[in-house]
């Protein structure tokens, strides 16, 4: 009988893999169109306008940003999937039913105090990220991203909605319409800046109006398969609700590790403020270029694998969390590690093809570039984090990432202020890669706390073949450079050759 039940969980935890593998699937392929499109975005903004236009634009996003990472796809989606997924193991559809429409009147009530202050008070928030001397020395910059936040806060309520209806789907195992909605705040971002940037008194403003209007579109395409499935949140009573409790204590511990998160995001953009004109934007498009192949692998993944792991938490099934946790981890670095010597070692071209035109220049893509290669080694650690994570959200334990993060913020804060001397934003971005590297070490260390070693030698000898594989990349990649030319004047024969080499 016990090894019955022990194949019976061996053929289910093969299954609930192969699961995996194939949502990641469905998610990577709907985050590449939205990536893509965000790729054209990122062009835009960068051909059409100054430096100082587009540093106000991305300081004055990073608020309603850093709130949607607390209230929305962050804390909220790893703390309300598990308790949604103990409805749905069970069959209980109206009690799931209810968890959301509480869940929802919850956030509205919070987000919409949130969005009022913001919009009446921005300068509160905008002024501390903007106080570097890099910042304050340009004349109206502070203004402007003062009023671009102000028109921007409301966005926060739209896309916390989004996540919430992101998070339901998931849990339904609908994963490539939540995955490429994002794509219309790209196509909604790209439209206003060709065409109605001209209709405003502040050109830049069209970046924020857009943001807004891309919000909205990408809530309204989740809203027909929420009806489908019967699964429309409604205003009701949320205290006393026991799963809702559920939830508010999961996103205690959540809400604290990302604030960590987040915090090294205000930290970094204060300390870019006091560099150069420009440094918050390099940041940002470098950031963007390693987001693309990092959320086609480690986020599909990660997002993939939360209800699976959930459900093998609830059923008690704890080596099989174990190795799907490991498969994870395979699957991801299979991409990682080429991903990232492709990054280190084509860096500048990337760069250059992608958006030295119109307003960006060559001193533009010298900075981006430099702050990318560094970017490109992190990528193997922040895959990795993105993958192990969701292991402890599954188990309703969302302290142990937040201690990590909370570690490696300290010593990024530590070391930045060392590094950015003499390496400026080069420097910032260096101690973020290796802070990185650490949250990855405790977590790979911590997860013995769930009951199972993660037994991570059993993959080195995979992770040795990549290298060697890495090594052979970058060789080839070397020796193609002297003889091709990535930087000539023929925008598609540039992009001809690095697409050929990629």
């Amino acid at each position: 009988m016990t090894q019955s039940t022990s194949e019976s969980q061996e053929l289910q935890s093969r299954a609930d893999r192969q699961q995996v593998t194939a949502s990641a699937f469905w998610v990577s392929l709907g985050i590449l169109t939205s990536r893509g499109l965000g790729f054209v975005r990122e062009i835009a903004i960068a051909h059409y306008f100054p430096r100082t236009a587009s540093d106000a634009f991305y300081v004055a996003f990073r608020l309603p940003n850093l709130f949607r990472r607390l209230f929305g796809e962050g804390a909220l989606t790893v703390s309300f999937i598990p308790v949604l997924m103990d409805f749905i193991k069970s069959d209980d559809k109206k009690g799931a039913r209810e968890l959301c429409s509480a869940v929802f009147t919850l956030l509205f009530v919070i987000l919409s105090i949130l969005t009022l202050f913001g919009t009446v008070f921005p300068e509160v928030m905008v002024k501390p990220l903007t106080h570097g001397e890099g910042y304050t020395a340009i004349a109206g910059k502070v203004d402007l991203t003062i009023h671009q936040a102000r028109i921007m806060f409301c966005y926060i309520m739209l896309v916390s909605f989004y996540a919430l209806a992101m998070g339901i789907l998931n849990s339904l195992r609908v994963f490539w319409l939540p995955a490429v909605a994002p794509a219309l705040w790209n196509v909604s971002t790209v439209v206003g800046v060709l065409f109605f940037r001209k209709q405003f008194a502040i050109p830049s403003d069209v970046l924020a109006w857009s943001t807004v209007v891309g919000g909205v579109l990408q809530l309204a395409i989740l809203i027909p398969a929420l009806v489908k499935r019967g699964y429309v949140p409604k205003f009701t009573k949320w205290w006393g609700n026991p799963a809702v409790k559920k939830v508010i204590r999961a996103m205690g511990p959540s809400v604290m590790g990302l604030s960590v998160m987040q915090i090294g995001v205000i930290i970094n953009t204060f300390m870019a403020s006091r560099l150069e004109e420009g440094s918050n934007s390099w940041i940002n498009w470098a950031d963007r270029i390693l987001e693309l192949p990092l959320s086609l692998f480690a986020v599909s993944v990660g997002t993939a694998a939360l209800p699976t792991l959930a459900g093998m938490w609830s059923r008690g099934d704890k080596k099989g969390m174990r190795d799907s946790s490991l498969h994870s981890l395979r699957l991801t670095f299979f991409m990682a590690f080429p991903c990232a010597a492709g990054v280190y070692v084509l860096s500048q071209p990337i760069i250059h093809t992608l958006f030295e035109h119109g307003r960006f220049t060559a001193h533009d893509t010298e900075m981006t570039a430099a702050i990318l290669k560094v970017y490109g080694i992190n990528m193997i650690f922040a895959a990795g984090v993105r993958v192990l994570a969701p292991t402890f959200y599954a188990m309703k334990n969302t302290w142990l990432p937040a201690v990590a993060a909370a570690s490696a913020l300290v010593f990024h804060v530590i070391l930045a202020n060392i590094l950015i001397k003499p390496m400026g934003v080069v420097g910032l971005a260096t101690s973020a890669a290796i802070s990185g590297a650490l949250n990855f070490s405790i977590l790979v260390y911590a997860y013995k706390f769930t009951g199972e070693r993660l037994q991570f030698s059993e993959i080195l000898p995979t992770i040795g073949k990549f290298l060697l594989g890495c090594g052979a990349l970058i060789l080839v990649t070397e020796m193609y450079w002297p003889v091709h030319d990535f930087t000539g004047d023929s925008m598609l024969g540039r992009a001809a050759s690095l697409s050929f080499v990629i």
